[in-house]
């Protein structure tokens, strides 16, 4: 059974390669475009693995995994952004985050991302 991965990103241009992406190489894909979005999915699907942009309008990424942490214990996050720093790395990992990973990035890059989470 291949894993579940929830894409959360109001970037739809984005969410879409990714979930294409993921899709080809035999994942499960779950998407939403908005943190209140995200949270639902999580709320109803129960994913593997949540993939999660830090900066998106409403609720942002550090909303959606406080809340994929208090719904399902040890979850592996991915937390993605496009501004990079100590700060925002020390309140991902706080939050619950698995793994923080820089945009832009590469297939190849998004790819280990997700299957290093998964392992850990």
């Amino acid at each position: 059974m291949s894993s579940r991965v929830l894409i959360v990103d109001d970037d739809v241009d984005l969410l879409e390669t990714l979930d294409r992406l993921l899709r080809r190489s035999g994942y499960n894909c779950l998407t939403a475009s908005s943190g209140r979005d995200g949270i639902r999915v999580i709320d109803a699907q129960s994913p593997d693995l949540v993939v999660t942009d830090l900066h998106m309008s409403g609720l942002d990424g550090l909303a959606v995994i406080r809340h994929a942490c208090a719904q399902v214990p040890r979850i592996p996050v991915v937390l993605m952004t496009a501004y990079p720093s100590p700060a925002s790395q020390d309140q991902a990992r706080q939050a619950g985050a698995t793994i923080h990973l820089a945009k832009p990035f590469s297939n190849a890059a998004f790819l280990a991302a997700v299957q290093q989470a998964l392992r850990a």
